[in-house]
Protein backbone atom coordinates (compact mmCIF):
# COMPACT_ATOMS: atom_id res chain seq x y z
CA UNK A 1 0.00 0.00 0.00
CA UNK A 2 2.66 2.55 1.02
CA UNK A 3 4.76 1.60 -2.00
CA UNK A 4 1.83 2.35 -4.31
CA UNK A 5 1.26 5.73 -2.69
CA UNK A 6 4.91 6.67 -2.98
CA UNK A 7 5.01 5.39 -6.55
CA UNK A 8 2.06 7.66 -7.36
CA UNK A 9 4.01 10.54 -5.87
CA UNK A 10 7.04 9.84 -8.05
CA UNK A 11 5.07 9.90 -11.27
CA UNK A 12 3.03 12.92 -10.20
CA UNK A 13 -0.44 11.43 -10.05
CA UNK A 14 -2.86 13.05 -7.63
CA UNK A 15 -0.25 15.55 -6.44
CA UNK A 16 -2.36 18.35 -5.06
CA UNK A 17 0.44 20.75 -4.27
CA UNK A 18 3.95 21.46 -3.20
CA UNK A 19 4.26 24.58 -1.15
CA UNK A 20 6.29 26.47 1.34
CA UNK A 21 4.50 28.11 4.24
CA UNK A 22 5.59 30.97 6.45
CA UNK A 23 3.59 30.72 9.66
CA UNK A 24 3.53 32.29 13.10
CA UNK A 25 1.54 30.57 15.85
CA UNK A 26 -0.06 31.95 18.99
CA UNK A 27 -2.05 30.71 21.96
CA UNK A 28 -5.56 32.16 22.18
CA UNK A 29 -6.55 34.35 25.14
CA UNK A 30 -10.21 34.25 24.21
CA UNK A 31 -11.88 32.71 21.17
CA UNK A 32 -13.11 35.34 18.71
CA UNK A 33 -16.61 35.11 17.25
CA UNK A 34 -16.63 31.99 15.07
CA UNK A 35 -20.29 32.25 14.07
CA UNK A 36 -20.58 31.49 10.36
CA UNK A 37 -16.87 30.80 9.96
CA UNK A 38 -15.75 27.94 7.72
CA UNK A 39 -15.31 24.92 10.05
CA UNK A 40 -13.78 21.48 9.54
CA UNK A 41 -12.63 18.59 11.69
CA UNK A 42 -9.12 17.35 11.07
CA UNK A 43 -8.07 13.78 11.85
CA UNK A 44 -4.33 13.29 11.44
CA UNK A 45 -2.37 10.02 11.70
CA UNK A 46 1.44 9.98 11.85
CA UNK A 47 3.52 7.41 10.01
CA UNK A 48 7.01 8.91 10.40
CA UNK A 49 8.46 11.69 12.60
CA UNK A 50 12.25 11.94 12.56
CA UNK A 51 15.07 14.31 11.60
CA UNK A 52 12.73 17.21 10.87
CA UNK A 53 10.64 15.16 8.43
CA UNK A 54 7.02 14.22 9.05
CA UNK A 55 4.90 11.85 6.98
CA UNK A 56 1.23 11.76 7.86
CA UNK A 57 -2.24 11.15 6.50
CA UNK A 58 -5.11 13.45 7.26
CA UNK A 59 -8.76 13.96 6.57
CA UNK A 60 -10.28 17.39 6.11
CA UNK A 61 -13.96 16.64 5.77
CA UNK A 62 -14.26 14.44 2.69
CA UNK A 63 -10.71 15.18 1.46
CA UNK A 64 -7.97 12.69 2.31
CA UNK A 65 -4.24 13.38 1.90
CA UNK A 66 -0.83 11.88 2.37
CA UNK A 67 1.54 14.69 3.37
CA UNK A 68 5.28 15.00 3.75
CA UNK A 69 6.48 18.04 5.70
CA UNK A 70 9.99 19.23 6.31
CA UNK A 71 11.13 22.31 8.12
CA UNK A 72 13.84 24.75 7.26
CA UNK A 73 13.08 26.71 10.46
CA UNK A 74 10.30 27.12 13.01
CA UNK A 75 8.81 29.80 10.74
CA UNK A 76 9.22 28.13 7.32
CA UNK A 77 8.12 24.61 6.33
CA UNK A 78 7.86 22.73 3.04
CA UNK A 79 4.88 20.54 2.29
CA UNK A 80 3.99 18.00 -0.40
CA UNK A 81 0.48 16.57 -0.51
CA UNK A 82 -1.04 13.70 -2.45
CA UNK A 83 -4.78 13.08 -2.58
CA UNK A 84 -5.63 9.58 -1.38
CA UNK A 85 -8.88 7.65 -1.05
CA UNK A 86 -10.87 7.21 2.13
CA UNK A 87 -9.93 3.52 2.09
CA UNK A 88 -6.21 4.36 1.88
CA UNK A 89 -6.61 6.86 4.72
CA UNK A 90 -8.37 4.32 6.93
CA UNK A 91 -5.83 1.57 6.16
CA UNK A 92 -2.86 3.78 6.94
CA UNK A 93 -4.62 5.10 10.05
CA UNK A 94 -4.72 1.55 11.44
CA UNK A 95 -0.92 1.25 11.35
CA UNK A 96 -0.12 4.82 12.37
CA UNK A 97 2.00 5.51 15.43
CA UNK A 98 0.06 8.51 16.76
CA UNK A 99 -2.93 10.70 15.97
CA UNK A 100 -4.39 14.13 16.64
CA UNK A 101 -7.95 15.41 16.29
CA UNK A 102 -8.89 19.06 16.21
CA UNK A 103 -11.58 21.46 15.04
CA UNK A 104 -10.38 24.22 12.75
CA UNK A 105 -12.02 27.53 11.85
CA UNK A 106 -10.97 29.88 9.06
CA UNK A 107 -11.01 33.25 10.81
CA UNK A 108 -9.67 35.39 7.96
CA UNK A 109 -8.33 35.03 4.43
CA UNK A 110 -6.39 38.33 4.66
CA UNK A 111 -3.46 36.67 6.44
CA UNK A 112 -5.00 33.18 6.28
CA UNK A 113 -5.75 32.94 9.98
CA UNK A 114 -6.92 29.55 11.26
CA UNK A 115 -8.05 28.78 14.81
CA UNK A 116 -7.44 25.22 16.08
CA UNK A 117 -9.28 23.66 19.04
CA UNK A 118 -7.70 20.37 20.14
CA UNK A 119 -9.46 17.29 21.50
CA UNK A 120 -8.49 14.11 23.32
CA UNK A 121 -5.09 14.11 24.97
CA UNK A 122 -4.53 17.78 24.03
CA UNK A 123 -7.89 19.09 25.22
CA UNK A 124 -7.48 22.67 26.38
CA UNK A 125 -5.04 23.70 23.66
CA UNK A 126 -6.47 26.45 21.49
CA UNK A 127 -4.01 28.02 19.10
CA UNK A 128 -4.09 30.18 16.03
CA UNK A 129 -1.89 29.99 12.93
CA UNK A 130 -1.25 33.02 10.76
CA UNK A 131 0.26 32.40 7.31
CA UNK A 132 2.21 35.06 5.44
CA UNK A 133 3.45 35.72 1.91
CA UNK A 134 6.93 36.75 3.09
CA UNK A 135 9.22 36.71 6.10
CA UNK A 136 9.08 40.51 6.15
CA UNK A 137 5.29 40.41 6.39
CA UNK A 138 5.52 37.85 9.21
CA UNK A 139 7.96 40.02 11.16
CA UNK A 140 5.73 43.12 10.81
CA UNK A 141 2.54 41.36 11.92
CA UNK A 142 1.02 42.68 15.15
CA UNK A 143 -1.13 40.02 16.86
CA UNK A 144 -4.80 40.78 17.44
CA UNK A 145 -5.92 41.41 21.02
CA UNK A 146 -7.55 37.99 21.31
CA UNK A 147 -4.23 36.30 20.53
CA UNK A 148 -2.00 35.28 23.43
CA UNK A 149 1.68 34.40 23.68
CA UNK A 150 3.55 33.48 20.52
CA UNK A 151 4.44 29.78 20.44
CA UNK A 152 6.06 29.51 16.99
CA UNK A 153 9.24 28.03 18.52
CA UNK A 154 7.45 25.97 21.19
CA UNK A 155 6.50 22.29 21.07
CA UNK A 156 2.89 23.56 21.25
CA UNK A 157 3.31 24.95 17.73
CA UNK A 158 3.62 21.69 15.80
CA UNK A 159 1.28 18.73 16.08
CA UNK A 160 4.11 16.23 15.68
CA UNK A 161 5.99 17.83 18.60
CA UNK A 162 2.90 17.71 20.81
CA UNK A 163 2.93 13.95 20.48
CA UNK A 164 6.34 13.76 22.21
CA UNK A 165 5.20 15.71 25.28
CA UNK A 166 4.30 13.99 28.53
CA UNK A 167 0.96 15.02 29.99
CA UNK A 168 2.79 16.97 32.72
CA UNK A 169 5.02 18.81 30.25
CA UNK A 170 2.01 19.61 28.04
CA UNK A 171 0.10 21.12 30.99
CA UNK A 172 3.15 23.19 32.04
CA UNK A 173 3.59 24.60 28.54
CA UNK A 174 -0.11 25.33 28.25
Amino acid sequence: MMFLLLQRRQIGLHLTNYMQTITRKFLVKHVPDITGKNHWVLHRFYIYRKNGIVIRVQSNGDMFELERKSGTSDLIRNSEKIVITKEEFESIGKIAQDFITRDSYLISDDFHIVLHVYHGRFEGLVRVEVEFQSIEQAKKFIPFQWMGNEITSSPLAKDEMLLDLTDDKFRKLL
